[in-house]
């Protein structure tokens, strides 16, 4: 297969279309629950920011006659995104496209990058949120004859949230890792929400049964190797026994007071191409995507520590 094939290949719009779909297909669904995505039309752009001192208000939106409309502008005092390059290369040798086809080369080139840049961005989303939520409180739940209600605790969490973005129709959101899910269900004071059942089952739906406000909950999986390159793996939770209560959008845009966005240039989730080895014994499939993870409302967030 000559070397003007792949990269023919790779610029046909159904070979892009893979690519944008395996991009999306592959996007974390905790990482996109964190920091949903803003599609943006330029890398770089202004975006509302909110914290203790600049609050979310409602615009006036009534124009008296004769009078001027509430401007919606961004100004120097604003926050900027840049939604700067990521990429992957596939490295081909020349016997490999002649015994394989090219269009299979390019869809499984899309698949592996697609999964990787997504293990990657999760990585990014959550130690940024667990960074930027703020000293952690509460969460003395791991003793399950303790006085601490972790449900009540929760649930106060959930409205100071709900206040801090403005209220609304904003939504809450709830990460935990494993353990603190498995703690949570085995306290009594959670048993005492569900009177006459003996064995209640650790589910997401059982314990969003009893949150406030429009709130969901998910589980990170996520772990990380924290121990050096050639000693023996220390595998740990990468939200290390933490809940994480927050403010979300379903459909984030630059000016909402939801906690977390990732910006990405619309529709360019992925693109995919190929160029030819310096050596000239092979090509290099590769695949492009921009993307800037922000941290958009400081205060609507509230961080727990198993203990």
């Amino acid at each position: 297969m000559g070397k003007t094939t792949l990269a023919t290949l790779s610029g046909r719009p159904t070979i892009q279309e893979y690519a944008q779909g395996a991009a999306r297909d592959a996007t974390s669904l905790l990482a996109d629950f964190l920091a949903p995505t803003v599609p943006v039309t330029k890398h770089t752009g202004k975006y509302k920011t909110y914290d203790a001192e600049t609050r979310f208000k409602i615009p006036e939106t009534l124009r008296g006659l004769g009078g001027s409309a509430t401007v919606l502008a961004f100004d120097r005092n604003d926050a900027e995104f840049n939604a700067a390059p990521h990429a992957l290369d596939t490295p081909l040798d020349d016997i490999e496209v002649e015994e394989a086809e090219g269009e299979d080369l390019l869809r499984e080139a899309a698949d592996d990058a697609s999964w990787l840049a997504s293990l990657s961005h999760e990585q990014k989303v959550v130690t940024l949120a667990l960074n930027s939520a703020g000293a952690a409180t509460g969460g003395a739940w791991s003793n399950p004859a303790s006085a601490d209600d972790p449900i009540a605790e929760i649930n106060t969490a959930i409205v100071e949230v709900i206040q801090a973005a403005g209220g609304g129709n904003i939504e809450v959101g709830i990460v935990m890792d494993p353990t603190v899910l498995i703690a949570i269900f085995a306290h009594s004071k959670t048993k005492g929400y569900f009177p006459g059942v003996e064995s209640i089952a650790p589910t997401l739906e059982n314990l969003q049964k009893l949150f406030v406000g429009k709130t969901k909950a998910q589980v990170s999986f996520l772990v990380t190797d924290t121990a050096p390159v050639g000693k023996s793996k220390s595998l740990n939770w990468l939200m290390a026994a933490k809940l994480l209560v927050f403010a979300r959008s379903a459909n984030p845009t630059r000016r909402d007071p939801s906690f977390m966005k990732t910006f990405r240039l619309r529709n360019r989730w992925m693109q995919l191409g190929s160029y030819r080895r310096t050596d000239d014994r092979g090509d290099v499939i590769k695949l492009d995507w921009s993307e800037d993870v922000k941290v958009t409302n400081s205060t609507a967030a509230k961080l727990f520590t198993l203990s």
